[in-house]
Protein backbone atom coordinates (compact mmCIF):
# COMPACT_ATOMS: atom_id res chain seq x y z
CA UNK A 1 0.00 0.00 0.00
CA UNK A 2 3.40 2.72 0.76
CA UNK A 3 4.70 1.46 -2.50
CA UNK A 4 1.25 2.39 -4.19
CA UNK A 5 0.50 5.72 -2.58
CA UNK A 6 4.52 6.69 -3.10
CA UNK A 7 4.10 5.97 -6.64
CA UNK A 8 1.15 8.13 -7.12
CA UNK A 9 2.56 10.47 -5.51
CA UNK A 10 5.58 10.45 -7.75
CA UNK A 11 3.27 10.67 -10.87
CA UNK A 12 1.39 13.55 -9.51
CA UNK A 13 4.55 15.40 -8.93
CA UNK A 14 5.89 15.07 -12.41
CA UNK A 15 3.05 15.87 -13.79
CA UNK A 16 3.38 19.06 -11.98
CA UNK A 17 6.69 19.54 -13.50
CA UNK A 18 5.73 19.14 -16.57
CA UNK A 19 2.36 20.84 -17.09
CA UNK A 20 2.18 23.54 -19.39
CA UNK A 21 1.88 27.51 -18.54
CA UNK A 22 -1.05 28.70 -17.90
CA UNK A 23 -2.71 32.22 -18.01
CA UNK A 24 -5.50 34.58 -16.40
CA UNK A 25 -8.80 35.13 -19.11
CA UNK A 26 -7.50 38.58 -19.15
CA UNK A 27 -4.32 37.85 -20.97
CA UNK A 28 -5.40 36.32 -24.77
CA UNK A 29 -5.14 36.62 -28.06
CA UNK A 30 -7.10 39.98 -29.54
CA UNK A 31 -6.30 41.93 -26.21
CA UNK A 32 -4.52 45.39 -26.12
CA UNK A 33 -1.77 46.39 -24.17
CA UNK A 34 -1.60 49.80 -22.63
CA UNK A 35 1.31 51.69 -24.49
CA UNK A 36 4.44 53.19 -23.67
CA UNK A 37 4.86 50.83 -19.67
CA UNK A 38 5.78 48.03 -18.32
CA UNK A 39 2.86 46.16 -19.19
CA UNK A 40 2.09 43.37 -16.69
CA UNK A 41 1.97 39.42 -17.52
CA UNK A 42 1.23 36.81 -15.09
CA UNK A 43 0.07 33.12 -14.89
CA UNK A 44 0.96 29.53 -13.54
CA UNK A 45 3.61 26.94 -13.87
CA UNK A 46 5.06 24.18 -11.95
CA UNK A 47 6.97 25.17 -9.33
CA UNK A 48 10.75 26.68 -10.01
CA UNK A 49 10.05 26.15 -13.67
CA UNK A 50 11.29 28.96 -15.86
CA UNK A 51 8.90 30.55 -18.00
CA UNK A 52 10.19 32.75 -21.23
CA UNK A 53 8.53 35.46 -22.36
CA UNK A 54 9.02 36.80 -25.88
CA UNK A 55 7.49 40.03 -27.67
CA UNK A 56 7.40 40.68 -31.23
CA UNK A 57 7.78 44.01 -31.47
CA UNK A 58 11.16 44.32 -30.19
CA UNK A 59 11.79 40.43 -29.89
CA UNK A 60 13.17 40.75 -26.59
CA UNK A 61 13.01 38.15 -24.14
CA UNK A 62 12.00 37.86 -20.35
CA UNK A 63 12.58 35.05 -18.03
CA UNK A 64 11.03 34.60 -14.70
CA UNK A 65 10.95 31.65 -12.10
CA UNK A 66 7.53 30.15 -10.81
CA UNK A 67 7.39 30.42 -7.35
CA UNK A 68 6.70 27.22 -5.07
CA UNK A 69 3.02 27.98 -5.18
CA UNK A 70 3.27 28.15 -9.23
CA UNK A 71 2.43 31.78 -9.74
CA UNK A 72 5.08 33.66 -11.59
CA UNK A 73 4.67 37.35 -13.00
CA UNK A 74 6.88 39.40 -15.56
CA UNK A 75 6.51 43.40 -17.24
CA UNK A 76 6.70 43.59 -20.62
CA UNK A 77 8.43 46.87 -21.86
CA UNK A 78 5.69 48.03 -24.25
CA UNK A 79 6.23 50.70 -27.42
CA UNK A 80 4.08 53.59 -29.06
CA UNK A 81 0.69 52.22 -29.89
CA UNK A 82 0.86 50.02 -32.74
CA UNK A 83 0.04 46.40 -33.67
CA UNK A 84 -1.16 43.65 -34.53
CA UNK A 85 1.95 42.12 -32.64
CA UNK A 86 1.86 38.60 -30.48
CA UNK A 87 3.61 37.17 -27.19
CA UNK A 88 5.35 33.95 -27.37
CA UNK A 89 4.97 32.66 -23.80
CA UNK A 90 6.70 29.56 -22.95
CA UNK A 91 7.95 27.19 -20.00
CA UNK A 92 9.08 24.24 -22.57
CA UNK A 93 5.82 24.04 -24.32
CA UNK A 94 4.77 27.34 -26.04
CA UNK A 95 1.64 29.32 -25.58
CA UNK A 96 1.61 32.55 -28.78
CA UNK A 97 -1.36 35.18 -28.00
CA UNK A 98 -1.93 36.60 -31.52
CA UNK A 99 -3.39 39.90 -32.51
CA UNK A 100 -2.16 41.76 -30.11
CA UNK A 101 -2.36 45.50 -29.79
CA UNK A 102 -0.93 48.16 -28.13
CA UNK A 103 -2.85 51.07 -27.16
CA UNK A 104 -4.74 53.02 -24.17
CA UNK A 105 -6.77 50.47 -21.83
CA UNK A 106 -9.59 51.52 -19.38
CA UNK A 107 -11.75 49.55 -17.23
CA UNK A 108 -15.30 50.31 -17.37
CA UNK A 109 -17.49 49.13 -13.99
CA UNK A 110 -20.70 50.15 -12.11
CA UNK A 111 -24.34 48.92 -12.36
CA UNK A 112 -27.00 49.02 -14.55
CA UNK A 113 -26.61 52.42 -15.93
CA UNK A 114 -22.53 50.94 -17.00
CA UNK A 115 -24.04 46.94 -18.03
CA UNK A 116 -26.92 48.70 -20.42
CA UNK A 117 -25.63 47.18 -23.91
CA UNK A 118 -25.40 49.20 -26.70
CA UNK A 119 -28.80 47.23 -27.91
CA UNK A 120 -30.63 48.30 -25.17
CA UNK A 121 -32.73 46.42 -22.51
CA UNK A 122 -36.04 45.18 -23.47
CA UNK A 123 -38.27 47.95 -23.64
CA UNK A 124 -35.70 50.70 -23.02
CA UNK A 125 -33.83 51.56 -26.18
CA UNK A 126 -30.16 53.29 -26.70
CA UNK A 127 -29.98 56.10 -28.62
CA UNK A 128 -28.58 55.24 -32.29
CA UNK A 129 -27.93 51.63 -31.24
CA UNK A 130 -28.69 50.31 -34.87
CA UNK A 131 -26.15 52.56 -36.39
CA UNK A 132 -23.56 52.06 -33.85
CA UNK A 133 -23.86 48.51 -34.21
CA UNK A 134 -23.67 48.92 -38.14
CA UNK A 135 -20.60 50.76 -38.03
CA UNK A 136 -19.44 48.67 -35.31
CA UNK A 137 -16.42 46.68 -36.90
CA UNK A 138 -13.39 48.23 -36.11
CA UNK A 139 -10.16 45.76 -35.24
CA UNK A 140 -8.51 48.83 -32.88
CA UNK A 141 -11.48 48.42 -30.81
CA UNK A 142 -11.25 45.21 -28.17
CA UNK A 143 -13.24 44.50 -25.65
CA UNK A 144 -13.39 42.14 -22.22
CA UNK A 145 -16.09 40.93 -20.59
CA UNK A 146 -15.81 39.89 -16.88
CA UNK A 147 -18.93 37.48 -16.37
CA UNK A 148 -20.90 38.13 -13.39
CA UNK A 149 -20.23 36.23 -10.76
CA UNK A 150 -19.99 36.49 -6.34
CA UNK A 151 -16.88 35.29 -4.32
CA UNK A 152 -16.43 35.41 -0.14
CA UNK A 153 -13.03 35.43 -0.53
CA UNK A 154 -10.75 37.20 -3.53
CA UNK A 155 -9.83 35.50 -6.50
CA UNK A 156 -6.81 35.56 -8.83
CA UNK A 157 -8.60 35.08 -12.24
CA UNK A 158 -12.21 35.47 -13.08
CA UNK A 159 -14.43 34.00 -16.02
CA UNK A 160 -15.07 35.42 -19.29
CA UNK A 161 -18.18 34.20 -21.93
CA UNK A 162 -16.21 35.46 -24.83
CA UNK A 163 -12.31 36.78 -23.98
CA UNK A 164 -11.00 39.52 -25.92
CA UNK A 165 -12.66 40.45 -29.05
CA UNK A 166 -12.80 42.72 -31.58
CA UNK A 167 -15.36 45.65 -32.58
CA UNK A 168 -17.94 44.02 -34.82
CA UNK A 169 -21.63 44.37 -35.13
CA UNK A 170 -22.01 41.20 -32.85
CA UNK A 171 -19.72 41.73 -30.28
CA UNK A 172 -20.61 45.83 -29.78
CA UNK A 173 -24.11 45.09 -29.64
CA UNK A 174 -23.71 43.00 -26.13
CA UNK A 175 -21.28 45.75 -25.14
CA UNK A 176 -21.46 48.36 -22.40
CA UNK A 177 -23.04 51.19 -24.35
CA UNK A 178 -21.57 54.04 -22.31
CA UNK A 179 -17.76 52.09 -21.97
CA UNK A 180 -17.97 51.41 -26.46
CA UNK A 181 -19.12 55.13 -27.40
CA UNK A 182 -16.51 56.30 -24.04
CA UNK A 183 -13.58 54.42 -26.44
CA UNK A 184 -15.26 54.96 -29.58
CA UNK A 185 -14.42 59.02 -28.93
CA UNK A 186 -10.97 58.22 -27.98
CA UNK A 187 -10.34 56.29 -30.79
CA UNK A 188 -11.76 58.83 -33.20
CA UNK A 189 -9.62 61.51 -31.14
CA UNK A 190 -6.58 59.57 -30.49
CA UNK A 191 -6.56 57.49 -33.67
CA UNK A 192 -4.75 54.69 -31.39
CA UNK A 193 -6.12 51.27 -30.55
CA UNK A 194 -8.19 50.98 -27.80
CA UNK A 195 -8.80 48.38 -25.07
CA UNK A 196 -11.79 48.11 -22.62
CA UNK A 197 -12.73 45.88 -20.48
CA UNK A 198 -16.38 45.60 -18.87
CA UNK A 199 -16.87 44.76 -15.11
CA UNK A 200 -20.49 45.63 -13.96
CA UNK A 201 -23.47 44.16 -12.53
CA UNK A 202 -27.13 45.77 -12.24
CA UNK A 203 -28.72 46.89 -9.08
CA UNK A 204 -25.31 46.96 -6.99
CA UNK A 205 -24.49 48.95 -4.11
CA UNK A 206 -20.75 50.30 -3.73
CA UNK A 207 -19.91 48.34 -1.15
CA UNK A 208 -19.77 45.13 -3.25
CA UNK A 209 -17.42 46.93 -4.59
CA UNK A 210 -14.77 46.94 -2.11
CA UNK A 211 -13.30 44.85 0.47
CA UNK A 212 -14.90 44.15 4.00
CA UNK A 213 -12.18 46.35 5.27
CA UNK A 214 -12.48 49.08 3.01
CA UNK A 215 -16.05 49.09 4.18
CA UNK A 216 -15.73 49.27 7.63
CA UNK A 217 -13.47 52.85 7.79
CA UNK A 218 -17.12 54.39 7.06
CA UNK A 219 -19.70 51.95 9.09
CA UNK A 220 -17.87 49.05 11.47
CA UNK A 221 -21.20 46.89 11.53
CA UNK A 222 -20.67 45.86 7.73
CA UNK A 223 -21.09 41.99 8.71
CA UNK A 224 -24.24 42.88 10.84
CA UNK A 225 -25.60 44.88 7.76
CA UNK A 226 -24.97 42.34 4.95
CA UNK A 227 -27.90 39.63 6.71
CA UNK A 228 -30.09 42.37 5.05
CA UNK A 229 -28.82 41.56 1.43
CA UNK A 230 -28.42 38.65 -0.86
CA UNK A 231 -25.88 38.11 -3.10
CA UNK A 232 -24.49 39.99 -5.51
CA UNK A 233 -25.06 43.30 -2.67
CA UNK A 234 -23.35 41.73 -0.15
CA UNK A 235 -20.26 43.60 0.89
CA UNK A 236 -16.61 42.36 -1.03
CA UNK A 237 -18.37 39.78 -2.98
CA UNK A 238 -18.37 41.53 -6.51
CA UNK A 239 -14.64 43.50 -5.75
CA UNK A 240 -13.56 39.70 -4.60
CA UNK A 241 -14.60 38.10 -8.35
CA UNK A 242 -15.27 40.66 -10.91
CA UNK A 243 -12.22 43.82 -9.67
CA UNK A 244 -9.60 41.35 -7.89
CA UNK A 245 -8.81 39.03 -10.65
CA UNK A 246 -8.19 42.38 -12.48
CA UNK A 247 -5.57 44.33 -10.54
CA UNK A 248 -2.49 43.26 -12.45
CA UNK A 249 -3.97 44.39 -16.09
CA UNK A 250 -1.93 47.78 -16.32
CA UNK A 251 -4.62 49.97 -17.41
CA UNK A 252 -4.93 53.75 -18.16
CA UNK A 253 -7.59 54.68 -15.82
CA UNK A 254 -11.48 53.71 -14.79
CA UNK A 255 -14.68 54.94 -15.51
CA UNK A 256 -17.90 54.60 -13.39
CA UNK A 257 -21.37 54.93 -13.42
CA UNK A 258 -23.55 53.85 -10.16
CA UNK A 259 -25.35 55.22 -7.38
CA UNK A 260 -28.67 53.97 -7.98
CA UNK A 261 -28.74 50.99 -5.47
CA UNK A 262 -27.12 53.69 -2.75
CA UNK A 263 -30.27 56.31 -3.27
CA UNK A 264 -31.45 56.92 0.58
CA UNK A 265 -28.27 56.33 2.02
CA UNK A 266 -26.37 59.05 0.70
CA UNK A 267 -24.76 60.44 4.11
CA UNK A 268 -21.63 58.47 4.00
CA UNK A 269 -21.56 57.76 -0.37
CA UNK A 270 -18.84 60.25 -1.29
CA UNK A 271 -16.37 58.53 1.59
CA UNK A 272 -17.35 55.59 0.20
CA UNK A 273 -16.47 56.26 -3.55
CA UNK A 274 -13.14 58.01 -2.20
CA UNK A 275 -12.13 54.93 -0.35
CA UNK A 276 -13.29 52.21 -3.07
CA UNK A 277 -10.62 54.08 -5.34
CA UNK A 278 -8.40 54.71 -2.68
CA UNK A 279 -8.36 50.51 -2.53
CA UNK A 280 -8.86 50.02 -6.25
CA UNK A 281 -5.58 52.37 -6.77
CA UNK A 282 -3.81 50.77 -4.27
CA UNK A 283 -4.53 46.93 -5.69
CA UNK A 284 -2.86 48.24 -9.15
CA UNK A 285 -0.14 49.55 -8.15
CA UNK A 286 -0.06 52.43 -10.53
CA UNK A 287 -0.51 55.85 -8.87
CA UNK A 288 -3.41 57.84 -8.85
CA UNK A 289 -4.36 56.49 -12.08
CA UNK A 290 -7.84 58.96 -13.32
CA UNK A 291 -11.41 58.10 -12.29
CA UNK A 292 -14.45 59.60 -14.02
CA UNK A 293 -17.80 58.51 -13.41
CA UNK A 294 -21.63 59.76 -14.24
CA UNK A 295 -23.91 61.64 -12.32
CA UNK A 296 -26.58 59.18 -11.83
CA UNK A 297 -29.63 60.28 -14.12
CA UNK A 298 -33.11 62.15 -13.18
CA UNK A 299 -35.53 59.13 -11.91
CA UNK A 300 -38.53 59.28 -9.89
CA UNK A 301 -37.92 57.13 -7.27
CA UNK A 302 -40.21 58.29 -5.01
CA UNK A 303 -42.24 60.90 -6.54
CA UNK A 304 -41.77 63.68 -8.66
CA UNK A 305 -41.42 66.27 -5.44
CA UNK A 306 -38.90 63.92 -3.74
CA UNK A 307 -35.29 65.16 -3.04
CA UNK A 308 -33.74 61.23 -1.74
CA UNK A 309 -31.78 61.11 -5.54
CA UNK A 310 -30.87 64.77 -5.50
CA UNK A 311 -28.90 64.10 -2.23
CA UNK A 312 -27.12 61.11 -4.18
CA UNK A 313 -26.18 63.31 -6.85
CA UNK A 314 -24.86 66.22 -4.18
CA UNK A 315 -22.84 63.32 -2.74
CA UNK A 316 -21.13 62.65 -5.82
CA UNK A 317 -20.21 65.51 -6.58
CA UNK A 318 -18.60 65.96 -3.54
CA UNK A 319 -16.20 63.45 -3.70
CA UNK A 320 -14.57 65.00 -6.59
CA UNK A 321 -12.96 67.00 -3.72
CA UNK A 322 -11.99 64.14 -1.91
CA UNK A 323 -10.68 61.63 -4.79
CA UNK A 324 -7.84 63.48 -6.82
CA UNK A 325 -7.66 63.20 -10.47
CA UNK A 326 -11.39 62.21 -10.41
CA UNK A 327 -14.27 64.53 -12.51
CA UNK A 328 -17.69 63.73 -12.79
CA UNK A 329 -19.55 64.50 -15.74
CA UNK A 330 -23.65 65.70 -15.42
CA UNK A 331 -26.81 63.70 -16.60
CA UNK A 332 -29.42 65.86 -16.07
CA UNK A 333 -30.38 67.34 -19.16
CA UNK A 334 -29.64 63.68 -20.95
CA UNK A 335 -33.50 62.28 -20.35
CA UNK A 336 -37.22 63.16 -22.10
CA UNK A 337 -40.12 63.74 -19.95
CA UNK A 338 -41.51 60.13 -20.48
CA UNK A 339 -38.61 58.60 -18.99
CA UNK A 340 -39.73 60.44 -15.95
CA UNK A 341 -40.27 56.04 -14.51
CA UNK A 342 -37.12 54.47 -17.00
CA UNK A 343 -34.14 54.33 -14.35
CA UNK A 344 -32.28 53.16 -17.82
CA UNK A 345 -32.85 56.53 -19.70
CA UNK A 346 -32.06 55.89 -23.71
CA UNK A 347 -29.37 58.33 -24.27
CA UNK A 348 -25.89 56.52 -23.30
CA UNK A 349 -24.30 57.56 -26.52
CA UNK A 350 -23.56 61.16 -24.79
CA UNK A 351 -22.70 60.03 -21.47
CA UNK A 352 -20.18 58.14 -22.64
CA UNK A 353 -18.82 61.05 -24.93
CA UNK A 354 -19.17 63.37 -21.57
CA UNK A 355 -16.83 60.82 -19.87
CA UNK A 356 -14.62 60.81 -23.16
CA UNK A 357 -14.52 64.59 -22.89
CA UNK A 358 -12.71 64.48 -19.17
CA UNK A 359 -10.11 61.34 -20.35
CA UNK A 360 -9.59 63.56 -23.53
CA UNK A 361 -8.83 67.00 -21.96
CA UNK A 362 -7.46 66.30 -18.42
CA UNK A 363 -5.56 62.19 -19.20
CA UNK A 364 -5.08 63.45 -22.62
CA UNK A 365 -4.48 66.84 -22.48
CA UNK A 366 -6.40 68.37 -25.30
CA UNK A 367 -7.62 71.27 -23.63
CA UNK A 368 -9.55 72.71 -26.47
CA UNK A 369 -12.20 70.11 -25.53
CA UNK A 370 -14.46 71.52 -22.96
CA UNK A 371 -15.29 68.84 -19.92
CA UNK A 372 -17.01 70.88 -17.06
CA UNK A 373 -20.47 72.51 -17.36
CA UNK A 374 -20.89 75.40 -14.76
CA UNK A 375 -20.67 74.49 -10.99
CA UNK A 376 -22.32 76.26 -8.20
CA UNK A 377 -20.16 79.03 -6.81
CA UNK A 378 -21.77 81.64 -4.77
CA UNK A 379 -24.91 83.61 -4.36
CA UNK A 380 -26.23 86.80 -2.44
CA UNK A 381 -28.88 88.21 -2.26
CA UNK A 382 -30.19 91.89 -3.05
CA UNK A 383 -33.70 92.65 -1.90
CA UNK A 384 -36.10 90.49 -3.45
CA UNK A 385 -33.92 88.75 -5.82
CA UNK A 386 -30.69 85.80 -5.56
CA UNK A 387 -27.82 86.42 -8.04
CA UNK A 388 -26.16 83.21 -8.38
CA UNK A 389 -22.37 83.14 -9.78
CA UNK A 390 -20.77 80.13 -11.51
CA UNK A 391 -17.77 78.11 -12.15
CA UNK A 392 -16.44 76.70 -15.32
CA UNK A 393 -18.04 79.57 -17.59
CA UNK A 394 -15.25 79.91 -20.20
CA UNK A 395 -17.55 79.72 -22.81
CA UNK A 396 -20.10 81.47 -20.66
CA UNK A 397 -23.97 80.57 -20.51
CA UNK A 398 -25.68 79.81 -24.21
CA UNK A 399 -29.13 80.96 -23.61
CA UNK A 400 -30.41 84.16 -21.72
CA UNK A 401 -34.08 83.13 -21.47
CA UNK A 402 -36.44 79.95 -20.69
CA UNK A 403 -33.97 79.23 -17.88
CA UNK A 404 -35.77 76.18 -15.79
CA UNK A 405 -35.21 74.12 -12.64
CA UNK A 406 -34.62 77.47 -10.06
CA UNK A 407 -36.25 77.09 -6.98
CA UNK A 408 -36.18 80.07 -4.52
CA UNK A 409 -36.92 79.81 -0.57
CA UNK A 410 -37.62 82.52 2.15
CA UNK A 411 -36.92 82.41 5.93
CA UNK A 412 -40.21 79.67 6.16
CA UNK A 413 -37.92 77.57 4.24
CA UNK A 414 -40.29 76.50 1.29
CA UNK A 415 -39.32 76.58 -1.66
CA UNK A 416 -41.05 77.74 -4.68
CA UNK A 417 -40.12 77.68 -8.07
CA UNK A 418 -38.98 80.72 -9.87
CA UNK A 419 -41.45 82.78 -11.66
CA UNK A 420 -38.19 85.06 -13.31
CA UNK A 421 -34.99 84.10 -14.08
CA UNK A 422 -32.62 86.13 -16.25
CA UNK A 423 -29.24 86.61 -16.78
CA UNK A 424 -27.08 89.29 -16.13
CA UNK A 425 -24.14 89.21 -19.51
CA UNK A 426 -22.11 91.66 -18.33
CA UNK A 427 -20.84 89.40 -14.86
CA UNK A 428 -22.47 85.87 -16.01
CA UNK A 429 -25.04 85.87 -13.13
CA UNK A 430 -28.24 84.35 -13.02
CA UNK A 431 -30.79 86.32 -11.35
CA UNK A 432 -33.67 84.64 -9.81
CA UNK A 433 -36.84 85.47 -7.79
CA UNK A 434 -40.25 84.38 -6.71
CA UNK A 435 -43.33 86.99 -6.36
CA UNK A 436 -44.06 84.46 -3.45
CA UNK A 437 -40.53 84.72 -1.57
CA UNK A 438 -39.65 88.12 -1.02
CA UNK A 439 -36.21 87.76 0.88
CA UNK A 440 -34.80 84.77 -0.57
CA UNK A 441 -32.51 82.67 1.90
CA UNK A 442 -31.69 80.02 -0.21
CA UNK A 443 -31.61 78.71 -3.80
CA UNK A 444 -31.90 75.44 -5.41
CA UNK A 445 -31.77 74.68 -8.96
CA UNK A 446 -32.60 70.96 -10.50
CA UNK A 447 -32.63 69.38 -6.68
CA UNK A 448 -35.15 66.93 -7.20
CA UNK A 449 -35.61 62.98 -8.04
CA UNK A 450 -36.51 63.91 -11.45
CA UNK A 451 -36.21 67.26 -12.46
CA UNK A 452 -34.57 68.78 -16.10
CA UNK A 453 -33.12 72.29 -16.55
CA UNK A 454 -31.91 74.18 -18.98
CA UNK A 455 -29.34 75.78 -18.24
CA UNK A 456 -26.57 74.95 -20.23
CA UNK A 457 -22.81 76.36 -20.40
CA UNK A 458 -21.98 77.72 -24.37
CA UNK A 459 -20.08 74.57 -24.31
CA UNK A 460 -23.24 72.97 -24.31
CA UNK A 461 -23.00 70.89 -20.93
CA UNK A 462 -25.53 71.29 -18.44
CA UNK A 463 -25.01 72.73 -14.98
CA UNK A 464 -25.07 70.24 -12.09
CA UNK A 465 -27.92 70.36 -9.86
CA UNK A 466 -27.07 71.86 -6.60
CA UNK A 467 -28.50 73.60 -3.42
CA UNK A 468 -27.13 76.66 -1.26
CA UNK A 469 -28.94 75.45 1.98
CA UNK A 470 -27.57 72.71 4.20
CA UNK A 471 -31.69 72.06 5.74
Amino acid sequence: MKKILFLSLSLLTAAGMSAKVTLPSVLGSNMVLQQQCNANLWGKAAPSKKVTVTTSWDNRKYTVQAAADSTWKTAVATPAAGGPYSIRISDGEAIVLDNVMIGEVWICSGQSNMQMPVTGFPGQPVVGSNEAILNGTNSDIRMFVVRREVSDRPLDDCNTDTGWQEATTESVAGFTAVGYFFGLNLYKVLGIPIGLIETDWGGTRIETWMDMETAQKVEQNQVEKDKNHQAPNKTAQLYNAMIHPLVNYTAQGFIWYQGESNVGRHETYAERLADMVQLWRKEWGLGELPFYFAEIAPYAYGGTQQEKAAYLREAQFRAQSLIPNSGMISTNDLVEPYEIYNIHPRNKTKVGQRLSYLALNLTYGLKQIHCFGPQYKSWTAKGSEAWVSFDHLEMGICRNYDLRGFEVAGEDRVFHPADKVWLHWQTNEVVISSEKVPNPVAVRYCFRDFQVGTMIGGNELPTIPFRTDNW
